[in-house]
């Protein structure tokens, strides 16, 4: 995700990510989920949204960093939620975890894998997840979608790709070592309890996610007006 990113935050690239790279698969992705202190007077994403507009400015978010995927994430949501919600940035999601607990910082989206301890200590409230379907980890919890954004989704993930140019054979071998590591159970299982989402998918698809990802958070970037250099 942050690379899908960075090809419109950043003014100067020295690559092209489409150009410069050939697509083995996509590893995994991570959910994010959208954290409130509980102190935040929403139980669901309709009142968080319905308390924003009651405000314009007042509520706060926190971010890992100007640019990042919880950034883009919660500029996505604010954008389609048509509401005024005031960006902290903090260098790493550890600081921003330490704010939100104390009060100071009202919600972030988190990884599910980053989110779980808070959310089951019961210091941070778990309003929706930003996924297509609902997170093993947190199967109570909504998706933002159901919740009332239809078309909402905002994961991060990890990929393998190899410079272009690189032989298709090298690739397919490349390809079936990584997936059948995913499919090892103990791989596979592993994963999922660390909020982990195994995917494994084709170089085409691969290649056609990153593709369709570029414009997405292009979009969301100009909206935000963020950059970096």
């Amino acid at each position: 995700m942050a690379h899908t990113i960075a090809s419109s935050l950043y003014r100067k690239l020295n690559y092209d990510l489409l150009k410069d790279f050939e697509a083995v698969t996509q590893l995994a992705s991570v959910p994010f989920v959208l954290l409130v202190n509980p102190s935040v007077r929403a139980r669901s994403v309709s009142e968080l949204i319905a308390l924003a507009k009651t405000g314009p400015g007042q509520l706060n978010y926190a971010s890992s960093g100007n640019g990042g995927p919880s950034h883009m994430a919660m500029e996505l949501f604010r954008s389609m939620a048509g509401v005024e919600i005031r960006h902290i940035p903090y260098k790493g999601a550890g600081p921003a975890a330490t704010d939100m607990i104390a009060g100071r910082i009202q919600m972030m989206f988190f990884t599910v894998s980053a989110a779980l301890p808070h959310v089951k200590s019961g210091r941070l409230n778990a309003l929706a997840i930003a996924s297509s379907r609902r997170s093993p980890q947190l199967s109570d919890v909504p998706t933002v979608e159901e919740a009332g954004l239809p078309g909402f989704e905002a994961t991060t993930w990890f990929g393998v790709m190899v410079p272009a140019k690189t032989p298709l054979a090298v690739i397919e071998r490349l390809h079936a070592v990584f997936t059948a590591a995913l499919r090892a159970p103990q791989v596979h299982e592993r994963l999922i309890a660390q909020g982990f989402e195994p995917i494994g998918s084709t170089p085409r698809q691969f290649g056609a996610y990153v593709k369709a990802e570029i414009p997405k958070w292009a979009r969301v970037v100009r909206a935000s007006g963020a950059a970096v250099n």
